[in-house]
């Protein structure tokens, strides 16, 4: 007998011809997916989070156009979790400060700011 544990057909069940193949007859247990790599982990999201670390909430920094920008991509985008290296929580709350932003005109909404030191 094979690996894995002999599959028995139910009366019940419609049948397709592909079940009587042996493949699907002895197929083993289908593997877990793994999560896709939304950010660091938690441990690692701490240590490397700036605003953690020094105890800063991004909230009250919306109106540091400096700050907010460098978490904006050229289109104007807020850049994703993993690329930022951010908590979660510091994370949505950057987004929200950097919203906030956009709408008080520190920021521009459709491209990031284009300071002299910071031109390619």
């Amino acid at each position: 007998m094979q690996q894995g544990a002999r599959r028995r057909f139910d009366h019940k069940l419609f049948i397709r011809p592909h079940y009587f193949s042996h493949d699907h007859r002895f197929k083993g247990p289908p593997p877990f997916a793994k999560r896709p790599l939304i950010g660091p982990g938690k441990k690692k999201a701490k240590q490397q989070d700036v605003f953690h670390r020094l105890g800063i909430d991004p909230l009250q920094e919306a109106s540091n156009d400096v700050l907010m920008s460098s978490f904006v991509t050229e289109m104007g985008k807020i850049k994703h979790r993993a690329e930022t290296g951010l908590t979660t929580k510091s994370q949505r709350r950057l987004g929200k400060a950097i919203r906030r932003a956009k709408m008080m005109g520190v920021i521009p909404v459709l491209s990031s700011v284009r300071l002299p030191w910071n031109r390619h």
